[in-house]
């Protein structure tokens, strides 16, 4: 499956030329550098938005230290194992797994995807992770065949979009909140997997959509991602645990005394069970003591007295905590890296019978998906209870960031700016407000496929989603300002 592309067009004689050179992996991987969606990432949220500090993380520096991460994965593992898990192809779906986020990070895919709802009636829906194939596979122009009046996108391999896969299941068989794949990709899951799995997932729908369910559905997800997917996973959890705190921190959102409002909130949630939050409580805790020591203020207050060598030490005091700080997160993260390891999926099947009740492991077990196939072998797991330590962080972050009272109020902005932007953009009389090239595109039927009723118009909505999904945050508020501020009458020259 290495070479096979999504395809058949527009790769086979470069491919010929190239062989020995490239690598079907290393191809994918400069395309989707080269590309205009992975340029714009550099504007997008990723906690913080764009509009604050610069030295914040982005889309774009997320994805570049997620690829690190993850590289760092996939050479532990193959010297451990003697596998040869392809690094190359790991870099290029680390690097691209965040390519079809909106403006405004998850706020905007959710929005997007209830405005797309609420005007197809529930047909269509929007969600990053299928962006993503989207963009790949249709939205990078970068194939055309006039014969058949058709894009190819980057035509990347299927390997490439296994990678980034994280969740296997059509819009018209998910519970059309998040987590799935466009119907119009359903073709991608037979390449992958054949027609037997797609016939399993119409078979298990409403069982997999009950939320009595819902651990059984997380389960699915994991068994059926390929060990590359996997590395990128975690390698994300790893990077969104440490590096956006690390912002955090740096903005002054997360102080010292955190960590009441944390475990407060883990006390009072109910997500978690007793034995978990007292083990995340004490991580949480863990984390909140060793940054308590990080900040910790020399006592000796006879500044006058002191001497060259104490003087000059409190005056570094703050490239000192600096430093420490960049320590602490480190090793957080190869403490992380180096806990991961790998179980095969036979042996981790049996493992669920002490947590899943019997039809749940039976329908993990007929999952029609070949385990002997290398990519599908193994699966990741966590030792030394680092899960644990990832969650606690993860929930730090979220508590102390995300729902920082700046932070909420940016996203109310966020919110307005993305309904009013559809609003607009889903309009069928507006259409001459759209960039030429996706005018070109309704005009010529690209979006045919999804149905061009004089009523409806489908297509038109998804090429609504299509382009609002694509903006960066910077642009999304300029196109905001301009349409909604007054202020902002374009200086055309009087007759």
């Amino acid at each position: 499956m290495n070479k096979k592309r999504v395809f058949d067009y527009g790769y086979a004689g470069k491919e010929k030329k190239e062989e020995g050179v490239r690598t079907s992996s290393q191809i994918d991987r400069d395309r989707i550098i080269h590309s205009s969606a992975f340029r714009r990432m550099r504007n997008k949220t990723q906690v913080f938005g764009v509009f604050t500090l610069d030295y914040y993380r982005t889309r774009l520096t997320h994805s570049l230290e997620v690829s690190q991460i993850a590289r760092a994965i996939t050479s532990i593992l193959n010297k451990k194992y003697q596998l040869n898990i392809d690094i190359d192809l790991v870099e290029a779906i680390s690097l691209a797994h965040d390519i079809g986020h909106p403006p405004f990070g998850h706020l905007g895919e959710f929005i997007i995807n209830e405005e797309l709802k609420k005007a197809t009636g529930g047909k269509l829906g929007f969600e990053a992770n299928a962006q993503n194939i989207r963009i790949l596979d249709f939205l990078e122009k970068k194939f055309y065949d006039p014969k058949k009046n058709k894009i190819y996108g980057i035509n990347p391999s299927l390997k490439t979009i296994d990678g980034i896969l994280k969740y296997k299941i059509p819009y018209s068989l998910s519970d059309k909140n998040k987590h799935f794949i466009y119907d119009n990709d359903i073709f991608i899951l037979e390449k992958l997997h054949g027609k037997d799995f797609i016939n399993y997932l119409k078979k298990y729908s409403a069982f997999l959509n009950d939320t009595k369910n819902k651990k059984t559905k997380e389960i699915f997800f994991e068994f059926s991602r390929c060990i590359e997917c996997q590395i990128l996973n975690a390698a994300d959890d790893i990077a969104y645990a440490t590096h956006d705190i690390e912002d955090g921190v740096e903005s002054k959102l997360i102080d010292i005394g955190g960590h009441f409002k944390v475990n407060k909130y883990l006390k009072e949630s109910g997500r978690f069970g007793k034995d978990s939050i007292n083990k995340i409580a004490e991580q949480v805790d863990n984390f909140f003591f060793n940054l308590r020591n990080i900040f910790k203020v020399s006592e000796n207050k006879e500044t006058w007295s002191m001497n060259d060598a104490v003087s000059r030490q409190n005056s570094m005091r703050h490239i000192k905590v600096k430093t420490d700080l960049k320590e602490f997160f480190s090793n957080y993260i190869s403490k992380f890296i180096l806990n991961i390891d790998l179980e095969k999926r036979y042996e981790g099947i049996g493992n669920l019978g002490l947590s899943l009740r019997s039809k749940d492991k039976d329908f993990i077990s007929g999952i029609p998906i070949n385990l002997g196939d290398d990519s599908y072998k193994y699966g990741i797991v966590w030792k030394n209870g680092v899960n644990l330590e990832i969650s606690a962080l993860k929930q730090i972050s979220y508590r102390l960031v995300m729902e920082n009272r700046e932070i909420l109020l940016n996203r109310y902005k966020a919110e307005n700016i993305i309904r009013k932007l559809f609003c607009v953009f889903s309009d069928f009389k507006n259409i001459k407000l759209y960039p030429d090239d996706f005018q070109e595109l309704y005009e010529f039927g690209f979006y045919d496929c999804f149905g061009k009723n004089k009523n409806e118009k489908t297509g038109f909505l998804v090429m609504c989603a299509d382009y609002i999904g694509g903006m960066t945050d910077m642009y999304a508020m300029k196109l905001y300002s301009s349409l909604f501020n007054e202020r902002n009458f374009s200086d055309i020259p009087h007759a």
